[in-house]
């Protein structure tokens, strides 16, 4: 059987009978088709750009590293920098928007679908295999069981449960089911991508329109927080989140990372100046900004505008790095895909985490001051999680395969 190619350009149109065809009117086939309606057909000539999919790739590990290690040097940039890589994901998912392929309804419905059906479908099945395990093993009475589903589905996307991440809320929702504290990442990015899709295709023809509607966005945030105003659903944040995918759907509508305004050694060397300018400017804010918990600490506003100058930097060095990185040659197909799975990564790798710790009576909640031989382990928990997370995304792949 031929198989078909991993890239598409960007030829294919829908014809009034709503088919999607080549410009002599030939139907796409399947995979072009399912791409072509997820909008990721993002082409430089014939080829999709890898570079953008190995960001992600080196966001979800710094992810899944930061989630695992214990304390030493390695996690400490790693704590400082995890929300300019988790800010990345959104700037990503701006960076393949096709202004007016479809309509903010369409779109909204597609975000709806792709944000909430695996959230409300893993975090059933995580709870399900947990409780059994728990209640079976006499750690966890049925009662209790049901008592986390109703703290999870009523309040993991509540502000007080994102902000007091070690206060009674987190422990509302149980420490034996850590696994479901991250599922706050598909509410927010289907409440940012609502208002994104909003606004998108008014402002995204104009530099100027965008570079002020993003910083009106940054801004009704900071208000919020120097009055600090949280709302409901972390419906403060929506607006920040949503800047910056304007931001990179504004950069991908210019194909920012698929021309580097320099290359050789002078664009080599401005890519890894701006990345290491992100990180130190990370690295030097007096706290840890955790906007993705809810709030920051101390001074607020200041946090949020250092958190939104290091992931700029970051984003774009970083960007340049993997995209001068594939023009010279390197091979990127794997991190690629690593990263058009990232998701997958993300939901799985806590869980497996949490299988782990069931099954050697272990937990990933370190002390302060770990030592070199519980760091190696832990290394090595990060290891096993990031490739049983894999193998359930090669898995996923073919069983999709199989019912198309």
């Amino acid at each position: 059987m031929k198989r078909e190619p991993d890239f598409f350009p960007l030829t294919y149109v829908m014809n009034p009978g709503r088919m999607i065809t080549d410009p002599c009117g030939k139907k796409a086939p399947p995979a072009a088709i399912k791409s072509w309606k997820e909008g990721i057909c993002l082409t430089t000539g014939n080829r999709r750009l890898q570079s953008v999919d190995a960001m992600k790739a080196l966001a979800i590990l710094t992810v899944v590293f930061y989630h695992l290690m214990a304390p030493c040097a390695v996690h400490t940039v790693l704590r400082h920098i995890i929300d300019p890589m988790l800010i990345l994901f959104f700037f990503c998912s701006g960076y393949f928007h096709k202004p007016g392929r479809r309509t903010p309804g369409e779109n909204i419905r597609i975000r709806l679908k792709t944000t909430m059906v695996p959230f409300i479908k893993y975090s059933l099945l995580f709870w399900f295999i947990g409780s059994v395990w728990m209640v079976t093993a006499g750690t966890e009475t049925v009662m209790e069981a049901l008592w986390c589903l109703r703290n999870f589905f009523g309040g993991c996307i509540w502000n007080r449960v994102i902000q007091n991440w070690f206060g009674w809320e987190y422990h509302s929702l149980g420490k034996r089911y850590f696994f479901l504290a991250d599922f706050w990442f598909l509410p927010a990015m289907l409440f940012a991508g609502i208002l994104f899709f909003l606004i998108a295709d008014k402002v995204l023809s104009s530099r100027k329109k965008t570079t002020l509607c993003a910083a009106a966005c940054l801004a009704v945030t900071g208000i919020l927080l120097a009055f600090h105003i949280d709302l409901p659903y972390n419906i403060h944040l929506v607006p920040f989140w949503a800047a910056f995918i304007l931001l990179g759907a504004f950069a991908g509508q210019k194909k920012l990372f698929g021309h580097p305004p320099l290359s050789g050694a002078k664009g080599w060397g401005l890519s890894l100046l701006l990345l290491a300018a992100g990180i130190t400017l990370a690295m030097f804010k007096p706290e840890v900004p955790n906007l993705f918990r809810g709030h920051f600490p101390e001074d607020e506003v200041v946090s949020m505008l250092l958190t939104t100058a290091a992931s700029l930097l970051i984003i774009c060095g970083l960007g340049m790095v993997c995209r001068l990185a594939e023009i010279k040659g390197f091979r990127m197909k794997e991190l690629a895909w690593l990263g058009s799975h990232s998701l997958t990564v993300y939901l799985w790798h806590m869980f497996f985490a949490w299988i782990i710790c069931m099954i050697t009576g272990t937990s990933i909640g370190y002390p302060d001051n770990a030592d070199a031989g519980l760091v190696f382990r832990s290394v090595l928990l990060s290891f096993g999680c990031l490739v049983l997370s894999v193998l359930c995304a090669v898995v996923t792949d073919k069983i999709k395969a199989r019912r198309s």
